[in-house]
């Protein structure tokens, strides 16, 4: 049975990984980890909900699908939106070649994934 837990846990780790990534001048290593937080912890408030874990990336389908549940996700819908691109950008060389990613980005990113992680965790606290 899938549960939860492991899957904030591995959202608070993939922050660390973007505080790393942007220690290491690594922009686009955070800017994918820090999309790869977010992810991860919009599935571990839908798992909390017991619903079924779709095999997909897209963080505007998982925001909405945790509005569904509790209309309070509205507040950091704007937050899961500026990540959406960094899934795919940031780790394909092809796409690379057009995209360069900065310290500002990365570091917003880093912001947007951790006001989602912090959000969820306190929601999954509030609900134990």
């Amino acid at each position: 049975m899938v549960t939860y837990k492991p899957w904030i846990d591995k959202a608070k780790d993939d922050l660390n990984w973007t505080k790393h990534n942007i220690e290491s001048e690594v922009y686009y290593g955070a800017c994918f980890s820090a999309q790869q937080a977010a992810e991860k912890a919009l599935k571990s408030f839908l798992i909390f909900h017991q619903k079924r874990l779709r095999k997909i990336h897209d963080l505007r389908a998982l925001i909405e699908d945790c509005i569904l549940i509790d209309q309070e996700f509205n507040q950091i819908k704007e937050s899961a939106i500026k990540l959406i691109s960094y899934y795919s950008e940031s780790r394909y060389p092809d796409f690379d070649i057009f995209s360069k990613f900065t310290e500002i980005q990365a570091k917003e990113a880093f912001e947007s994934a951790e006001k989602i992680v912090v959000f969820i965790e306190k929601k999954l606290i509030e609900k134990q």
